[in-house]
């Protein structure tokens, strides 16, 4: 077992490491290196398609891909990039839980790569995938006018998260006519490994966190954990399709594995077991506004309406934190 220390001080000088070492091979996302053959692709929050972020891992012979975006255009990038990081072509697609933003990219890759999830997920693709493209299409043309009025009126919209919300909703618009969907066609439960020539790496479900199920990509040998949407790093989680308390159970686990240090959230710049531990107070943060308001008596309506608490005011995806509130008032009125 890893001495923890060394993990800590390595992790800290990764993340520092990576400021210097950005690159932005597609206006959708930029490329940090990890480790030799592992990079991350995270987001460009201003005006990319890619809305979350993924990873690349050479496994020798063959190329791994983690979550592989949400649009078409991104995920065309992400495969382009991984052929010249790697010279080789993608192999396998893993998809870390069944939302938009994580999936969609899938029918870039095939054929020649096989997509895995768990079993869960796959399942949840089925049923969820094609009522969210309905849904999508009733709304967007009127979500993204609003979003860009909203951008004509405001004094400073370059520096709110309005460029995010506006390239997530024209993402939609463009990929709209292109999408079909593909599931993955392996699964598993609980564990699964994929052995490279290079390096292992482990694939770990976890259930009922951020949604029925989710999973993560270790890397033991460097120390790198590709978390999906059970990692926020500056951003506002959605708990709406999960359970914050077997989540925070989780992020626990996480956190005391002195194995791992470097973190990839589904969303937000790479972090590590601070990273974490903020994300545990948030959920927990959140659980006592909620139960402070119904012990006041108040509506979940009013509840709705208390403010961001001051360290999560400069967090992305703020309009996440409503919705984070009704959903535990709704769950908590029932305890």
């Amino acid at each position: 077992m890893k001495d923890i220390f060394f993990t800590t001080v390595m992790a800290l000088f990764a993340i520092s490491s990576l400021q210097a070492q950005t690159d932005r091979p597609s206006p959708h996302f930029d490329i940090k290196p990890l480790a030799p053959g592992v990079w991350a692709a995270i987001n460009n929050d201003h005006y990319g398609h890619a809305i979350c972020n993924a990873g690349i891992v050479d496994l020798g012979r063959e190329v791994l891909i983690f979550d592989p975006f949400m649009n078409i255009d991104a995920a065309t990038d992400l495969k382009a990039v991984a052929k010249k990081l790697t010279s080789k072509e993608v192999k396998y697609v893993i998809n870390s839980h069944y939302h938009n933003d994580h999936i969609r990219g899938n029918q870039l890759f095939k054929p020649g790569a096989t997509i895995i999830s768990t079993y869960q997920t796959r399942v949840d693709q089925n049923i969820n995938e094609p009522k969210e493209r309905a849904a999508e299409m009733k709304i967007a043309d009127k979500v993204l006018t609003s979003l860009q009025e909203q951008y004509k009126s405001m004094k400073n919209p370059e520096e709110s998260e309005l460029p995010l919300w506006i390239a997530d909703f024209e993402g939609i618009k463009s990929s709209a006519p292109l999408l079909r969907l593909v599931v993955p066609d392996g699964t598993f439960n609980e564990e699964m490994w994929i052995y490279g020539n290079d390096r292992d790496v482990k694939i770990v479900e976890y259930r009922d966190g951020h949604t029925t199920s989710d999973c993560m990509l270790f890397l033991p040998k460097e120390g790198i954990v590709f978390g999906g949407d059970l990692l926020f790093v500056e951003r506002h989680p959605s708990f709406s399709d999960g359970k914050p308390d077997e989540w925070y159970k989780h992020l626990e686990a996480l956190e005391q594995n002195p194995d791992y240090a470097v973190y990839v959230p589904g969303h937000g710049p790479v972090g590590g077991k601070n990273e974490i531990a903020e994300l545990k107070n948030y959920i927990r943060d959140l659980q006592k506004i909620v139960r402070e308001g119904i012990d006041k008596g108040l509506s979940d309506e009013a509840i709705v309406q208390y403010p961001v608490p001051e360290r999560y005011k400069s967090w992305k995806l703020s309009r996440f934190y409503a919705e984070n509130l009704k959903f535990l008032a709704s769950i908590m009125h029932k305890k």
